[in-house]
């Protein structure tokens, strides 16, 4: 077999019990990796209406048959289980060089059930795998956890995924990290690791993985590394990191301010990646096989907020910047750190932390509420002092680290300020002028929750021969970028943008590799590198329909769970068109609602969302039907 590893490892925690099996090839030809696997694997196998954070709940690592090979981006890793939080489809997907360290041990997918009655860790070397003793390491620090494990196991080598203090509470804001800072997992992941009582998943490879055709993979790989490096867009990746997002944001009037009250933060270049630089930026770091090396050694020398870390992102800087009204780079610099250490999610916790300050300001909560803290925009340490008390559990924390949506339920009036969908926090979105319509309905019929990775944000579509043959060529997709707040096709584009992610993050590559838009990778040139990794003849459109099958079987678990049309719909505070002090913001809900349904009628769903059985047998699929109602 080439490119996969062939193998999955299913882990019964319970009993103690660890079995190798073989992949099918239905299973990897229709599912590719990684996320693929996993949603797969839990549509499978978890019963319907089961408690996230009981044992029945089943958790899945997944990685792709691209990983451990030069194909660039091909770092990323998926983990999934039922949300803690949505109580729906929960995964995540972060970087570093975990995956690469799984195929070498020999490894596509691991599979946990059950619960350990005793803190443990599973440790893999090759052939050898073992569930070990992790008391010694249970309620440390995610870098404490590394060090640990280094000495315990005698190795600089070994990778690892793990949970900080947070998962091990079981906060609903807890993710789960490899390499210290490259975390995955919104919904609630590191939750269910550990309600597992799974302190990590540890591997040590000295494998490799077979190439079909290696002379054919050079060639590709040659011309996809010159395509990339000689991007403009790629060359701004590189030296800026995704914080190069927040200037555009700002500069659109569409950085979402104090809690999404405003697309305007009057403190947004003292965030920039250029202040960034200037001050704290050491040296670049990168993932395994990436050209890019779009992340950064960072040092606060220091200061009260004195630091060091990797990693920061757009995704930490405007949750805990403008979001909470803190224009102190440095002090952001520190609640990033702490964070990674403790194991939270930086967009869910930055979210639910700027709704309690956003509850403040009405005058919902008081100082006799949150133990003492005055969470008043823009007040830093407050925000520091209060992480660990939502790591841990403790006083006015203990509330917070059940997210802001079940928060609000203990807080009279709060609802107003509630900037959720499905339960679940809002990243990045405000919908103010400039910024693409399209954005709203991706994020409110992304299958993990409210997403600006699940298509309709990076725009993944855009240059498609489909998209360009229904909106009359070329031309009619150039109108469709100069009139971003145009709703004409947008809802075509955000299906195909879903289709297209489900089948890149399968093959486990990077979102900086394959934003089209940006100098990425083309589907066809995806699909050239797996076809010469793996042997298989594939072209864009066979990905993309494999993408597709991926979000069906995603779609099709949340409707067992008892979502629906119901679900996919934005908070009140997105669905008032107006005129605001800089431009246009919002949708209203009768073009929202338009645009759902011809998002549902291109999917081939009904008027409630619900995959139409037509649809499924042409995936298929035909088996979920009945699971699901599908006429």
């Amino acid at each position: 077999m080439y490119g996969w590893a062939g193998k999955r490892l299913k882990v019964y925690l319970s009993e103690g019990k660890i079995v190798k099996e073989p992949l099918s090839d239905e299973f990897r030809l229709n599912y590719l990796g990684g996320r693929g696997f996993n949603s797969k694997t839990l549509f499978d196998e978890i019963k319907p209406g089961i408690d996230p954070l009981g044992p029945d709940n089943v958790f899945a690592v997944g990685v792709g048959p691209l990983n451990g090979t030069a194909a660039p981006g091909s770092a990323r890793w998926t983990v999934s289980a039922r949300s803690t939080v949505t109580a729906g489809l929960g995964d995540g997907n972060g970087g570093g060089d975990f995956s690469s360290e799984l195929k070498f041990a020999g490894y596509d997918q691991v599979v946990f059930y059950g619960r350990s009655p005793k803190p443990v860790y599973l440790w893999i070397s090759d052939d050898h795998v073992e569930l070990r003793d992790a008391s010694n390491i249970w309620g440390k620090t995610t870098r404490d956890t590394h060090n640990l494990l280094v000495q315990e196991l005698k190795d600089r080598e070994i990778r690892e995924l793990c949970i900080g203090p947070a998962g091990e509470n079981l906060v609903r804001l807890a993710k789960v990290f490899a390499n210290v800072t490259r975390a995955g997992g919104k919904g609630g992941m590191g939750a269910v690791m550990g309600s597992k009582n799974l302190k990590a998943v540890v591997v040590r490879g000295t494998g490799s993985v077979k190439i079909a055709r290696p002379a054919e993979f050079l060639n590709v790989l040659k011309r996809d590394y010159e395509k990339l490096m000689s991007s403009s867009w790629q060359k701004v990746f590189r030296e800026q990191g995704s914080m190069s997002t927040l200037r555009g944001a700002a500069m659109r009037y569409s950085l979402s301010t104090r809690n999404a009250q405003s697309g305007y933060f009057e403190g947004w270049e003292n965030l920039t990646s250029e202040a960034f630089e200037r001050q704290f930026a050491v040296k670049h770091r990168g993932c395994a096989a990436c050209p890019i090396s779009c992340s950064h050694y960072f040092r606060v020398k220091d200061g009260p907020y004195a630091t060091h870390g990797e990693s920061n992102e757009y995704g930490t800087t405007y949750p805990f910047g403008s979001k909470c009204g803190i224009d102190n780079l440095a002090a952001v610099l520190k609640i990033h750190t702490i964070c990674d250490q403790l194991g939270l999610d930086t967009h869910s916790t930055g979210g639910t932390v700027c709704f309690a300050m956003h509850c403040w300001q009405e005058g919902l909560l008081t100082a006799k509420d949150t133990d003492g803290l005055e969470l008043k925009w823009g007040n830093a340490d407050a925000v520091i002092q209060l992480l660990p008390k939502i790591a841990y559990r403790q006083g006015f924390g203990a509330l917070l680290a059940e997210g802001s949506f079940r928060a609000s339920k203990h807080i009279k009036g709060s609802e107003a300020c509630l900037r959720t969908l499905k339960g679940l926090e809002i990243s990045a979105l405000y919908l103010g002028p400039g910024e693409e319509i399209s954005h709203g309905l991706a994020y409110a019929t992304a299958t993990r929750g409210p997403d600006h990775l699940r298509g309709g944000v990076g725009m993944y579509s855009w240059g498609m021969s489909r998209l360009r043959d229904i909106v009359g060529g070329e031309e009619g997709e150039q109108r469709l970028v100069r009139e971003p707040r145009s709703t004409e096709f947008k809802a075509i584009v955000v299906a195909l943008d879903q289709d297209y992610s489900s089948a890149f993050n399968s093959l486990e590559l990077c979102t900086r590799v394959v934003t089209r838009l940006r100098g990425g990778l083309e589907p066809d040139e995806q699909a050239e590198l797996a076809s010469a990794v793996t042997g298989v003849d594939w072209n864009g459109d066979d990905l993309m329909k494999i993408g597709e099958r991926i979000t069906n079987v995603e779609r099709a678990f949340n409707i067992r769970e008892g979502m629906g049309r119901k679900d996919d719909i934005l908070p009140g505070v997105f669905l008032t068109e107006q005129q605001g002090p800089y431009g246009p913001t919002g949708i209203s809900e009768e073009k929202f609602q338009a645009m759902l349904d011809e998002y549902y009628q291109f999917k081939g769903w009904n008027k409630e969302g619900i995959p139409g059985k037509k649809k499924l047998n042409e995936l298929g699929l035909g088996y979920i039907t009945t699971q699901i109602g599908a006429t």
